[in-house]
């Protein structure tokens, strides 16, 4: 169905639901919480806001308040790029959409803002736009999204008391909001918004405030100190890549808080180191060659780090090659399979490590043949070949070969395939034999699995920071190990 013209009280490119702002020498960002088509919000104790984004029309609540879309028949458009201009009020009109983007210009981030302009055709099915673009010669990729700003909500209360708000919604809190019955509570500012036919609530805090809620939830509260700054300028590091890459750029927020992004849980965990180490390096991020640097991280490498063009298959970067994690295994080629599984087998003590430290380091698993099978789509096996490991040892090539023939060329499908291993730097117990370089191996009905490491293995490894803070290296010291050839900058604001 073809819809005549946007409308400009309607009209929001999802690229332009971003908060990111800079304020008062800070950069703010919308962290999302959740994506529901149905919302939940308890306030612990207080009374909350929830305001219209202009501030005109709001609404107090004591108790819980669910939230439903009313029109999500009525929140995407499709519609037919015109030309982009650079954002300026004078050019608006009512064909135009607001777009932000983040971009490194100049040895800095810049919130980049356009106009779109369109046709004034607009189509509430993609297939529909994409058929009308053909006819008129216009290239698919001109086709995109277009949702819609002031889609009304319902908001009931405790008491069953109802009324409507067009969003995005904003609220402030200053006690605990619990939203879907999640019980971690957050503080703050929220901004709800809806986003292809979901409902979306996100924390809008700034940087500093986001990093002092990830920083214990990736490397421990109780980190020497040194490895809690080490950990938040590679977590400040990794989430302007992240903004830079616009990852979330259509799904109306910055940054997740999940794995995918890093994980961020609120004030849980939080105390005076975290909050201590977090302003001790404040605003610092690596830079390689005047870039915003990629300052991956992982739990434990189980010896050496890993070269991201391995691990990922993508173009090699200098200060991702991978290095020496222990130093016991700078001898050892891990990825020949003979020392692999001779590393494997060694024993490590590290003093003052915990337990979660020793379990990355070495572990154990058990998997049946026919598991197996079944993970990788087959009915049998009689063949697994390891065709190559990277530098850490992580197998990166493995081969099923059955009723048919799989071949697994990642080191996350690997060890996802064997039951989500830790790592794929593992061995299979029992014989083996060499052939061209190729490890063939006749699997038992039950495969013993031994292995080292946690994670992808590229950048800075966790354990080891720890313990390179725990023998008296600073921050900066741990960070030149794991990402050599950058350096550390704070000049990285664009206001």
């Amino acid at each position: 169905m073809r819809l005549k013209h946007f409308c400009l009280f309607i009209a929001l490119l999802s690229g332009a639901l971003f908060g990111a702002d800079f304020k008062e020498g800070q950069l703010w960002l919308e962290i999302n919480l959740a994506t529901e088509s149905q919302l939940s919000i308890r306030p612990g104790g207080n009374q909350i806001v929830v305001s219209e984004n202009d501030g005109l029309i709001s609404r107090t609540f004591s108790g819980e308040i669910s939230v439903s879309i009313v029109n999500p028949e009525a929140t995407m458009y499709y519609g037919i790029l015109e030309r982009r201009d650079t954002a300026n009020e004078a050019e608006f009109d009512t064909l135009a959409v607001p777009m932000e983007s983040f971009v490194w210009e100049q040895n800095q981030l810049k919130i980049k803002r356009e106009l779109l302009h369109f046709l004034p055709q607009s189509f509430s099915e993609k297939q529909a736009a994409d058929e009308y673009a053909a006819c008129q010669n216009i290239p698919l990729s001109k086709v995109m999204e277009v949702h819609v700003i002031n889609s009304t909500v319902k908001l009931v209360d405790k008491a069953g008391e109802v009324c409507y708000l067009e969003t995005p919604l904003r609220i402030s809190s200053a006690g605990d909001l619990f939203i879907n019955g999640n019980s971690l509570g957050f503080t703050g500012d929220f901004i709800i918004k809806t986003v292809k036919r979901k409902l979306l609530i996100n924390h809008y805090l700034p940087l500093e405030s986001y990093l002092a809620g990830v920083v214990q939830n990736e490397i421990g509260n109780s980190s020497p100190v040194e490895a809690l700054k080490a950990q938040t300028v590679a977590a400040r590091t990794h989430a302007l890549s992240l903004l830079i890459n616009n990852r979330h750029k259509a799904d109306g927020y910055d940054l997740c808080n999940g794995t995918h992004c890093q994980v961020y849980k609120g004030k849980y965990l939080q105390n005076k180191m975290v909050i201590s180490a977090v302003e001790d390096c404040a605003a610092e991020v690596l830079l390689a060659n005047g870039v915003i640097a990629d300052a991956t991280y992982h739990s434990s490498c189980g010896g050496k780090t890993d070269a991201s063009s391995a691990i990922w298959k993508g173009k090699p970067v200098k200060h991702l090659n991978g290095v020496t994690c222990i130093a016991e295994a700078d001898s050892l080629d891990l990825s020949s399979e003979v020392d692999a599984r001779k590393w494997i087998d060694t024993k490590i003590e590290v003093a003052g490590s915990s337990s979660w430290e020793r379990g990355a380091m070495a572990w154990e698993a058990f998997i049946s043949a026919k598991e197996l099978a079944k993970n990788a789509g087959i009915a049998y096996i009689n063949r697994i070949e390891i065709g190559q490991r990277g530098r850490s040892g992580r197998i990166l090539s493995l081969k099923l070969i059955g009723d048919k023939t799989v071949n697994l060329e990642s080191e996350y499908k690997i060890r996802q395939a064997f039951g989500n291993l830790y790592s794929s730097f593992f061995y299979i117990s029992g014989s083996y034999r060499l052939d061209e370089g190729v490890v063939q191996i006749t699997p038992k009905s039950s495969l013993q699995i031994k292995g080292k490491g946690s994670g992808h293995g590229v950048g800075m490894c966790q354990v080891g920071a720890l313990q390179m803070a725990r023998y008296g290296l600073s921050y900066q010291e741990i960070l030149a190990h794991y990402y050599p050839d950058t350096i550390i900058s704070k000049g990285w604001m664009n206001e």
